[in-house]
């Protein structure tokens, strides 16, 4: 079994970003209802707010200033906190995997601009961190969210240390920056997964992987994108195959739930039983 850290904090459930049916809280409830958090195995870390000294190392103040007045604010501290509490736990090898569970987006927050439930960059300010704190430096952010991360990648599109991997609406390779297009069944975004990712991984060599797991791709949820909630923990297993065979399994998910409640009930406790190697549910096997 892994060492598998869960990262949540109740202000990102009741303040998730309502208008894309963040179902934040049901997600989390279910993995306590399903005991996974009282494993010897699993551990669940109250996530903590960042500093806006912090948000600095990669957006303006006057990004913060326009955030502070959306309502999202304090929900956003909170996301970031999770997943880079989560950066720190796994790279200092306390954990080997984790499940970030956040209230907003991050992947359409650029260095000076943000939409679509993005108000700051949260893998970008958790790998500038990692860069100035914890001793890394290459970095693979793996995007299957079903929008196009554009934000991530105006932040990154210099950046040859960190390899983004988008599945969105083109098909496009410029070494480690690409795009791959998103089909409509489970059996063919798996395959497309399985053929064009971790080959791609295991020649760039990153020290971690960032999965954006997008459950918007589900046929239920508004990117209409006609995956079923059986296809993310099979997600989850290709990942983290590559992940251990290139970076010593450190992979973080960081998941925003923005799917009807029913998705994130299923999916996250899977989800968590992947990354901690259970095998409690059939259906993982």
């Amino acid at each position: 079994m892994r060492k598998t850290g869960v990262f949540y904090h109740d202000q990102v459930g009741q303040k998730a970003y309502k208008t894309l049916a963040m179902s934040v809280e049901e997600g989390f409830d279910a993995l306590q209802k399903e005991g996974l958090l009282n494993l010897p195995n699993v551990t669940l870390f109250e996530s903590k707010p960042v500093s806006e000294d912090l948000i600095l190392t990669v957006h303006p103040q006057s990004v913060i200033d326009m955030v502070k007045s959306s309502g999202y604010f304090e929900c956003s501290l909170y996301s970031i906190g999770s997943v880079l509490q989560a950066t720190e736990q796994i790279l200092k090898g306390n954990i080997d995997n984790a499940l970030a569970i956040a209230g907003v987006g991050g992947h359409h927050a650029s260095r000076t601009s943000f939409w679509g439930g993005c108000f700051f960059n949260i893998a970008a300010i958790a790998i500038q961190y990692a860069r100035s704190n914890l001793g890394a430096r290459k970095f693979a952010i793996v995007d299957t969210d079903t929008h196009h991360g554009d934000g991530t990648r105006q932040i990154f599109q210099d950046d040859e240390d960190v390899l983004h991997i988008c599945f969105c609406w083109s098909n496009s390779d410029k070494g480690s920056k690409v795009c791959l297009p998103h089909c409509d069944s489970d059996s063919a975004f798996l395959q497309l997964i399985q053929n064009e990712v971790p080959y791609r991984l295991a020649d760039f060599k990153p020290e971690m992987i960032y999965w954006v797991c997008g459950l918007d791709t589900h046929k239920d949820s508004y990117g209409t994108r006609r995956l079923t909630e059986d296809c993310y923990h099979k997600q989850a297993k290709i990942l983290l195959e590559a992940a251990d065979k290139v970076c010593q399994g450190r992979l973080l998910v960081k998941i925003g739930c923005n799917a009807p409640a029913h998705v994130s009930e299923y999916v996250l406790p899977r989800l968590v039983d992947v990354l901690a190697g259970l095998n409690k549910y059939p259906e993982n096997k």
